[in-house]
């Protein structure tokens, strides 16, 4: 959500604080006595976050709307001093521009418990994909691409289900060859029972 509040359609977006902190650190070298305030006022968000990990959503949301607001109005407040005696570009000017800029959209994950501080989550289950895309362009024949592709779906597949994708592979390999073409839904990540000898 912009600064200028601007309508849109659809749900309101919530903001990733792991990228705006980001900013910060890169303003570290210039202004550090500022950038390292925000930077730690940051941390204690986090800290917050840390604790109410292992709670249920009601009981995070509560912990949340007692110890995080205040943190987040002190740090809007200092981003607005300091916006007001920085240059724009300078890096800590971009930094504090970014975070008023986005300020309704990071915290938006304080309206829900089920809600996230920051997307690293989504980012960490992405970055295989990110990492071997390059390699991907290499990968030899178009034959070799489509089955790559169809491992690469299946091991996905399994760890969104909690499964070890070695135990599920392993398994569903040895069994292929004796199962039926009727049979082989039970085969895929979202219908598979392992064989009792596993």
């Amino acid at each position: 959500m912009s600064g200028a509040h601007a309508p849109h359609a659809g749900p309101d977006p919530i903001g990733c604080l792991a990228h705006t902190r980001r900013r910060f650190y890169a303003a570290l070298g210039e202004q550090p006595t500022e950038a390292g305030w925000c930077i730690g006022e940051i941390r204690r968000l986090y800290q917050i976050e840390t604790e109410a990990r292992t709670l249920s959503p009601p009981a995070r949301h509560a912990l949340r709307q007692q110890r995080a607001p205040a943190i987040w109005a002190a740090i809007r407040d200092k981003a607005l001093g300091i916006q007001a005696r920085v240059l724009p570009q300078s890096p800590l000017g971009k930094a504090v521009a970014c975070f008023l800029d986005e300020y309704e959209a990071l915290i938006g994950y304080l309206a829900d418990g089920c809600f996230e501080i920051d997307n690293n989550l989504i980012e960490n289950d992405t970055r295989p994909t990110a990492v071997g895309r390059k390699r991907w362009l290499f990968i030899g024949h178009p034959d070799a691409g489509w089955r790559s592709a169809v491992a690469y779906s299946l091991i996905v597949s399994c760890r969104r289900r909690g499964l070890n994708p070695q135990d599920y592979l392993t398994d569903v390999l040895r069994r292929l060859r004796t199962t039926k073409i009727t049979e082989v839904d039970a085969l895929t990540p979202a219908h598979w029972q392992p064989a009792r000898n596993l």
